[in-house]
């Protein structure tokens, strides 16, 4: 029996080494929405509201690599766009964030653009022809083929962008100024919360396994113990911040995007949720110092 024509492939999920980055490439570049972030381990984007066409995470692979070639695994992730003016827009993003195609080409029942993700992932950006356009053979059957496309055409049928697109849909630019200075504010904000926190791990410690005799002893534990493992995901975003405002470096409007949505995902303490959020809720509930901090991390993220 044949499967059922309603059958689709829903979404896609990927393995990537660092979900800034990758996340600057979907939502930045590409311009699909951030749906839901699981701070620096997983991302849910998504087009028009849908729960998710695109998962990223970092679970298996962080700071990980391609594989070789001669592996086998995806050879690409194909993203179907409604119309020639939509696959136009998304090369246009494509060109003004400086990304390198891998190809074009016209397949008679489409239109495709060929390229990599930051993480070497493969993938086909094309849009359908209606269906009584495309070639056919003399018995009906579909006469696909691969034929040039002629890229500098399609990019003349890009839609002028509008002042209103929001920037985190737009194309990868320059960090501004302001952004910079709400980065430093932030790290700040974010400096001193993570300071209230390691308070509270380290009289938890204490109160559990004995006292910690010098700050060399706690800077070990900080390190290596599982005790204080999950403010690493605090320390990490703080380094983040420091790589995406240097003065000489290289960060982007969609860097700090990204880091400004991570920011609000990670702080969000919950009673039943993952280690991070239920770490964070109880010492929101023990100590005075915690929740004032977080409060003021909660503002600088609300301050223009």
């Amino acid at each position: 029996m044949a499967i059922d024509p309603r059958v689709s492939i829903g979404h896609v999920h990927l393995k990537v080494a660092d979900l800034d980055r990758a996340v600057a490439f979907y939502s930045g570049v590409l311009g699909f929405d951030i749906v839901e972030r699981m701070g620096p381990q997983a991302a849910f984007l998504s087009a028009g509201g849908y729960h998710h066409h695109i998962g990223l995470n970092t679970w298996e692979s962080r700071n990980g690599s391609p594989p070789p070639p001669g592996t086998t695994g995806l050879y690409h992730v194909a993203i179907r766009y409604p119309d020639r003016p939509a696959l136009a827009d998304a090369l246009r993003r494509l060109v003004n964030a400086g990304t390198r195609l891998d190809g074009a080409a016209d397949h008679g029942v489409s239109e495709a653009l060929y390229l990599h993700d930051p993480d070497g992932n493969g993938i086909e950006l094309y849009w359908d022809r209606p269906r009584e356009e495309w070639p056919r053979r003399s018995d009906g059957s579909l006469r696909m083929f691969t034929h040039p496309l002629d890229v500098d055409a399609l990019l003349a049928d890009a839609p002028v962008p509008s002042d209103s697109v929001p920037p985190a849909a737009g194309a990868a630019r320059v960090l501004t100024p302001e952004s910079r200075a709400r980065l430093g504010a932030l790290r700040q904000k974010l400096l001193a919360l993570h300071k209230a926190l390691l308070e509270d791990a380290k009289s938890a410690y204490e109160l559990d396994r004995g006292r910690i005799s010098s700050p060399g002893q706690l800077l070990q534990l900080v390190i290596n113990d599982p005790w204080f493992a999950w403010l690493h995901q605090i320390s990490e975003l703080i380094v983040r911040m420091d790589d995406v405002a240097a003065p000489n470096g290289t960060g982007t409007e969609p860097d700090a995007l990204a880091l400004f949505e991570q920011v609000d995902r990670l702080l969000m303490p919950s009673e039943t949720g993952d280690p991070f959020a239920r770490k964070y809720f109880e010492a929101l509930q023990r100590q005075p110092a915690v929740v004032l901090a977080h409060g003021d991390v909660r503002k600088a993220l609300r301050e223009p």
